[in-house]
């Protein structure tokens, strides 16, 4: 018997060279199917994970899902909120809603600066030092003697054992509101005065002062000819006081009320009292 030649195995079959017959795929082995080389996840048997049409029409739907859902949501129409909206009646013991409130955990308190020394300042040392700048800036104007509501509201703020705290409102777009708290008449002002020159917050101290002249507020909500005339006098301040180049949001807010056609019907319908 010859011995076997290269090539060969050991029983003498031939034995082949185990490369792919040239298609660029491996050549079945063992009776496997031909392993796909495209990328995609393979059984052991060859065969794909997922059917390749099905992968390649997902890849397809998913950004046109997503391009659907974005152009849904930019079209469906929303009303404006209007100026009265953003700044509501807040009731028989609120002056303007703002929601829930996060307040700071420090109770000290100091007394509040010129025509306001009767007032506490209430929070920490920061809180503090917003309210005094804000309550010196409204003070230039109540000193003034323009507007005898302003004055006459802070007489009842501080019969009420008046209080003024910062805090961060629910919502945002409210400036300042006043609500009865255990005896207490406390007014409070956004937190977002902390972040700038806190004396901006001026105009808003004082269309609470004028609210607060309202003879039924508490007791009843603010009246809807007590508001009208506190928002022409927080509109004169915005216009007087130096307030930066650019406007507080409660300067705009009031600007738009009173250029509206029936700024009067507009507060009634966020919940001022009808008191014409």
């Amino acid at each position: 018997m010859s011995p076997p030649q290269d090539g060969d195995a050991p029983d003498g079959s031939a034995v082949g060279d185990g490369r792919a017959a040239g298609d660029g795929r491996a050549s079945e082995v063992g009776g496997l199917p031909p392993m796909k080389d495209d990328g995609l996840p393979t059984l052991p048997t060859g065969e794909p994970v997922l059917q390749r049409w099905f992968v390649v029409t997902m890849l397809v739907l998913v950004p046109v899902a997503l391009a659907v859902t974005v152009w849904a949501f930019l079209s469906i129409d929303r009303d404006p909120v209007t100026a009265a909206e953003r700044r509501p009646a807040g009731g028989p013991q609120v002056t303007i809603a703002r929601g829930e409130a996060m307040l700071a955990e420090t109770q000290d308190a100091v007394a509040g600066p010129g025509c306001a020394q009767a007032i506490r300042l209430v929070g920490d040392a920061g809180s503090q030092a917003a309210a005094a700048a804000a309550l010196e800036a409204a003070c230039e104007v109540v000193d003034s003697g323009r507007h005898p509501e302003v004055r006459e509201g802070l007489v009842a703020w501080i019969a009420g054992s008046g209080q003024l705290r910062i805090a961060t409102f629910e919502l945002a777009g409210v400036e300042s509101s006043t609500r009865l708290e255990d005896d207490r008449l406390v007014m409070e002002l956004n937190a977002k005065f902390q972040f700038e020159d806190a004396a901006r917050a001026a105009p808003a101290v004082l269309h609470q002062l004028a609210l607060l002249s309202d003879p039924a507020w508490p007791g009843e909500p603010v009246g809807v000819t007590t508001e009208l005339a506190a928002a022409r006098i927080q509109l004169e301040a915005c216009r007087t006081l130096d307030l930066g180049e650019e406007l507080p949001r409660g300067c705009r807010d009031v600007e738009e009320l009173l250029d509206a056609d029936d700024p009067a019907a507009d507060l009634l319908e966020v919940g001022f009292r009808d008191d014409r």
